[in-house]
C-alpha cells in the first residue's frame, strides 16, 4: 500500500461531507516515508474538500452527484498533489490516480480520472468567485463551509472571518513550551510570550524525546495559560476531569509535586497514553482513571482544584484540526454543549468550599464558553465567577506572534 492508498484510507475515516467512502481493502504495509506523505496529502484534501470537489465538477463537466464518491476521492487526492505539492511530477500523479482507481475497481472511472486529470494539467487557472462576493469566495476558495463563516462574521466581522479563513488554510507553526536543546537541523525562535519557542525542522521523535526528559512540550500559548489560573500552590487534591493523554495533567503534577491528582477520560487508550507518560517521567502523584458510568469516585472525596477541559468544537484551532470546520453546524454544536453540561453537572459537587474550579475549552463559540459559565452559576449556589477570558485565534502570519483561540474561567465555591 502507497502514500495515495493511506490517505484514501483515513479520508475514508474522515466523513467529509458530501461522500460517502466504504473502507477500502488495500492490502500491505505503508512505509514511514509513505506515511508521512498520507498524512500531507489528506490534509491537504481536508482543509480544500470544497474547492476541490468545485475543480473535480469544473473539469470532470457534470455535476458532482453523477460522479461516483469513490472517483471524486481519487480525483481529489490527484487535484490536491498537483495544486499543493512541487515535488511530485504531474504525469506521474496521474498515473497514480488511474492505478488506484484499478484497485479500487473503478471500472470505466478509470479513464475518466485519467482525462479529468489530464485537463487539470492543461488548464490550471479556473475562474473562482473574488472576494467582492465574500460568501461565496469564502465557501468555494476557502473550502468555508457556509455556517461556520455566518459565525465567524458575527463575531469578527466579514473582513477579519475572511482574514481567519485564509489564515486556517495555512500551517500551523510547531510551538513548545521550554526551550528544546540546539540541535543540528533544528531551528528555534523565542515565541514573542516568554517561555515559549518556534521550532522549524524537528521531527516527532526529537519532539517525545525532549518531551519524555521533561525539556520541553509541544503546546501553544493559549492552551498553556490555562493551569496558571489554578493556583496550584496549596492544593491538596486535584481533579483534571477531561485529561486526554494528559498534557495538562503532567503540567499540573510539576506546579503541585505533593498533591494527590486524579486524571480522567472516557477513552481507553488516551488513559494508557497517560500512563505511559506517568512511567517515563517517573510522576508517582497522578492516578489516571477511566471516566464511564462505572467509575466510582469515594463520595467523601472534594478537590482544592478542578479542571475541567472540556470537549468541544474546536472552532479556535481549526488552523491546527480542519476536519472540525466541517462540523460546525447547529445540531453538532448543540449535541457538544450537552455533552458538556453532563461534565459539568457531575463534577461541580466535587469542588471543596473554597476551591477553585478552572474550566475551559478551544471553542469561541459564546454557547460553548460564557453561557456555560452562566449555567453553572444559576444551578449552583454559592459558585461565582472569579475570571474569564475569552482568546480569539491569532489572524497573524508571523509564527512568533501566532497563539490558538480558547476560552477560560475561573470559578470558586463559598
Amino acid at each position: 500500500m502507497n502514500a495515495r492508498d493511506e490517505a484514501y484510507r483515513q479520508l475514508s475515516d474522515a466523513a467529509l461531507p458530501g461522500w460517502r467512502l466504504p473502507t477500502p481493502k488495500f492490502r500491505g504495509e505503508v512505509s514511514p516515508q509513505d506515511v508521512n506523505l498520507a498524512h500531507a496529502i489528506t490534509r491537504a484534501v481536508i482543509k480544500n474538500h470544497p474547492l476541490l470537489r468545485h475543480l473535480i465538477a469544473h473539469y470532470a463537466g457534470r455535476p458532482l452527484r453523477q460522479i461516483d464518491d469513490r472517483a471524486q476521492a481519487v480525483l481529489a487526492i490527484g487535484l490536491a498533489q498537483l495544486r499543493y505539492f512541487d515535488r511530485l511530477p504531474d504525469y506521474a500523479v496521474v498515473d497514480e490516480a488511474a492505478e488506484q482507481a484499478k484497485r479500487l475497481k473503478l471500472g470505466k472511472a478509470v479513464g475518466f480520472i485519467n482525462a479529468v486529470l489530464r485537463r487539470a494539467i492543461r488548464e490550471p487557472d479556473v475562474p473562482l468567485p473574488s472576494k467582492d462576493d465574500a460568501e461565496k469566495y469564502a465557501e468555494v476558495v476557502l473550502s468555508q463551509p457556509p455556517e461556520l463563516f455566518r459565525r465567524l462574521s458575527k463575531l469578527l466581522g466579514k473582513r477579519d472571518a475572511l482574514r481567519l479563513a485564509e489564515r486556517n488554510n495555512g500551517e500551523a507553526p510547531l510551538i513548545v513550551r521550554g526551550q528544546p536543546p540546539a540541535t543540528e537541523g533544528v531551528e528555534i525562535t523565542p515565541h514573542e510570550e516568554s517561555g515559549f519557542y518556534v521550532l522549524r525542522g524537528a521531527t516527532e521523535s526529537m519532539l517525545a524525546e525532549w518531551s519524555r526528559a521533561g525539556i520541553a512540550q509541544a503546546q501553544d500559548p493559549t492552551s498553556a495559560r490555562v493551569i496558571d489560573q489554578l493556583l496550584l500552590e496549596d492544593a491538596k487534591t486535584v481533579l483534571d476531569r477531561c485529561c486526554g493523554v494528559g498534557t495538562k495533567t503532567l503540567q499540573i503534577a510539576a506546579g503541585a509535586p505533593m498533591s494527590q491528582i486524579i486524571a480522567m477520560d472516557p477513552s481507553e487508550w488516551r488513559i494508557h497514553a497517560l500512563k505511559r507518560s506517568i512511567r517515563q517521567k517517573n510522576v508517582e502523584n497522578i492516578q489516571p482513571i477511566i471516566a464511564g458510568e462505572t467509575t466510582v469516585l469515594d463520595e467523601a472525596l472534594r478537590f482544592d482544584r478542578i479542571l475541567i477541559d472540556a470537549p468541544c468544537s474546536n472552532s479556535g484551532v481549526l488552523i491546527r484540526r480542519p476536519e472540525a470546520k466541517y462540523r460546525q453546524e447547529e445540531k453538532t454544536l448543540r449535541s457538544v454543549e450537552k455533552l458538556q453540561r453532563r461534565i459539568l453537572a457531575d463534577t461541580i459537587s466535587r469542588l471543596a468550599p473554597g476551591g477553585r474550579l478552572v474550566y475551559s475549552t478551544c471553542s469561541i463559540w459564546e454557547e460553548e464558553n460564557e453561557a456555560q459559565v452562566q449555567w453553572m452559576i444559576k444551578g449552583t449556589p454559592g459558585l461565582r465567577v472569579v475570571d474569564q477570558r475569552l482568546t480569539l485565534p491569532s489572524l497573524e502570519a508571523d509564527p512568533t506572534k501566532h497563539h490558538d483561540g480558547g476560552f477560560v474561567a475561573v470559578l470558586t465555591r463559598d
